[in-house]
């Protein structure tokens, strides 16, 4: 009987867990809300009894745990540092102990994002490439990167912090604290951003029909929708946006000279927007000898890449 994994994908919102076998077919999943308010010790119990119930629905050989959480994680100890979306009491705290001893297994721990390289490089778009990146464009944008089909992780466990990379030294300040940042101008929340301020400034758009009249309700999804119906504001921030895309792809490009760079997340599911300013943006701006086919694609894997890469986190040890 083959070996399985069992996953987790713990975020602010909601906590999915998945029995995944290694071909990377998911037979057996639930979700619960974490509810994050109601404290630690209350979500670790809920992800604990999740766990215990996934396990219990096939009689499956279970090589290890594998958990994906919205925090930088220290590789090894699982250790996770600020976790933005579940409150002060997770900083420096690890849930790999309390697991392994629950559940008697082997419990592994890594960043989201960085799962997601893996995901789509084991089992999506990046399958046969030796040397990719994974940028996940959402609330939002996080990555990873496979060097040599290995997950490059840095000194000490935090590369692949692709949108915090600066790429306007005039920008906004991002939340990170840098100058800038590719997701203060290319993530949903900047997206979001920029459509309120045109409105406020008295720019007519669909954009404000479909928030309900309330700027302060106008979202990523809503500016999406009207640029789809060719509405012209919302048309001119996707090209905004796509812009500062174009301009992170090409950086990825120069540092990483990477087979493919696979695009997910909310937003980046909308990657047939931006394509065509990517596509010319590159071969304006890139180096010469980079400036053939455009390596970028979309992920294969949607909601399911970091449990996807958990999955394969515990795969390949050993």
């Amino acid at each position: 009987m083959a070996d399985y994994a069992l996953v987790a994908d713990v975020g602010g919102t909601q906590t999915r867990v998945a029995l995944v076998d290694p071909a990377g077919s998911i037979t057996a999943r639930h979700s619960t809300a974490t509810l994050a308010h109601e404290g630690r010790d209350a979500v670790m119990e809920r992800l604990a009894d999740a766990l215990q119930h996934v396990a219990s629905t096939q009689p499956t050989d279970i090589k290890g745990i594998g958990l994906s959480l919205a925090s930088p994680v220290e590789p090894g100890t699982g250790v996770m540092y600020n976790p933005p979306n579940l409150g002060p009491e997770w900083n420096l705290y690890t849930p790999v102990p309390l697991l392994q001893e629950r559940l008697s297994l082997p419990v592994v721990a890594e960043n989201d994002a960085t799962l997601g390289a893996l995901g789509e490089h084991a089992f999506g778009a990046g399958r046969g490439s030796s040397n990719m990146v994974y940028m996940t464009v959402s609330t939002g944008i996080g990555g990873g990167v496979i060097i040599n089909d290995r997950l490059y992780t840095g000194t000490s466990g935090f590369g692949g912090e692709i949108g915090h990379m600066t790429i306007d030294q005039n920008g906004p300040l991002d939340n990170c604290g840098n100058i800038g940042c590719l997701e203060a101008l290319a993530s949903g929340t900047a997206l979001a951003r920029m459509a309120q301020e045109r409105l406020r400034a008295g720019e007519s758009s669909l954009i404000l029909e479909l928030a309900g009249g309330s700027v302060d309700d106008a979202d990523a999804r809503m500016v999406v929708q009207a640029a789809r119906q060719g509405d012209p504001l919302a048309r001119s921030l996707v090209q905004d946006i796509a812009r500062s895309l174009a301009s992170g792809v090409i950086t990825l490009m120069h540092i990483f000279d990477p087979q493919l760079i696979v695009i997910g997340g909310g937003l980046g599911q909308n990657l047939d927007m931006f394509m065509p300013t990517i596509q010319s943006e590159v071969k304006r701006r890139a180096m010469a000898h980079f400036q053939g086919a455009v390596p970028v694609a979309k992920s294969q894997l949607g909601d399911d890449v970091s449990l996807l890469g958990a999955a394969a986190l515990i795969f390949s040890e050993g």
